[in-house]
């Protein structure tokens, strides 16, 4: 999948695309079911399928004081994107004056103008240009207008909620993680590049890969039975997520620091994913190293345990 950002660089082999739009913060079953939906309509009529998104999220620019953690960062969003057979993924940076344009200039600019869409999905509830006066009712007579097919996908619905990834956040936050891999359609995760730590997990004898995530959804503190992905394969592991309280260094930046078992490779500089299966425990202090590898070996007892029942 190629990434382009912004409509500048899209050249003329991506015209009359079949295009796809939405910030896809969560890239959960509802916008999978979107972009699926428009994959399986550029195979049909022979074009490539191309995604438009939007980084930073509308939310931090417009309500910069609103806490709105990433179920994925930007990054992590690509690779999830790229596994639906996308043929290229447009990034629109979101400033304050991108939020003004009204939905008649964001279409004759960007759409009109740059990548001239044979036919463009849109969820059901899509809303875009100033103060949200683009609809997918105005889309659709504006793309008749310009030369182009608006389809809006009707959201997925769980009874009659739909989907949505503030739900999906707040499962996230409560250590519910089989119901967020119900509407997420995978285990919640995050993906990181290992960098060197202080060594103190390979002196207790639990070596860890040390990632710092930049703009993601953290999960409450704690150990959790994880899987870990390397070079796509699988291992077993268990991963710490917080600010190492029995240390005194770096306690107010989160970390994640996965111990994976059986494995002897260096990892710096290699970019991973982790996968929280079960939280098995809250994250505390030990006073001493002779407790907290007494408890580093029950924790790998029990996540083994978790794991080989998956």
């Amino acid at each position: 999948m190629k990434v382009i950002y912004g409509t500048g660089k899209v050249n003329k082999t991506f015209r009359n695309a079949v295009l796809v739009i939405g910030v896809f913060d969560g890239l959960h079953i509802g916008h999978q079911k979107l972009i699926k939906a428009a994959v399986r309509r550029a195979k049909k009529i022979g074009m490539p399928a191309i995604v438009m998104t939007f980084s930073p999220h509308p939310v931090e620019v417009l309500h910069p004081k609103r806490y709105l953690p990433f179920i994925v960062s930007l990054p992590h969003r690509l690779k999830l994107i790229e596994q639906l057979d996308v043929t290229a993924c447009i990034i629109i940076r979101f400033t304050r004056r991108f939020s003004q344009l009204t939905a008649e200039q964001f279409i004759k600019k960007y759409l009109a103008g740059y990548i001239r869409p044979k036919e463009v999905f849109v969820g059901g509830d899509f809303c875009f240009g100033q103060k949200r006066e683009g609809t997918a009712l105005y889309f659709k007579n504006a793309g008749r207008k310009y030369g182009f097919k608006v389809n809006a996908v009707s959201p997925l619905k769980t009874g009659n909620k739909k989907i949505g990834s503030s739900h999906i956040r707040r499962l996230i936050v409560q250590g519910k993680l089989n119901a967020a891999k119900r509407f997420l359609g995978r285990n919640v995760s995050v993906i990181g590049k290992v960098v060197k730590g202080d060594g103190r997990g390979k002196t207790l004898g639990f070596p860890t890969a040390n990632i710092y995530p930049e703009n993601e959804m953290i999960l409450p503190a704690g150990v959790y039975a994880a899987r870990v992905i390397v070079d796509h394969k699988n291992f077993n592991g268990m991963a710490n997520i917080g600010r190492c309280p029995s240390f005194k260094k770096n306690k107010n930046r989160i970390n994640i620091e996965t111990h994976i078992f059986d494995f002897k490779k260096s990892l710096y500089g290699k970019e991973i994913m982790v996968e929280f299966i079960k939280k098995i425990r809250n994250e505390k202090v030990f006073h001493s190293p002779r407790r907290m590898i007494a408890q580093l070996t029950r924790d790998e007892i029990k996540s083994r345990a978790i794991l080989q029942a998956q």
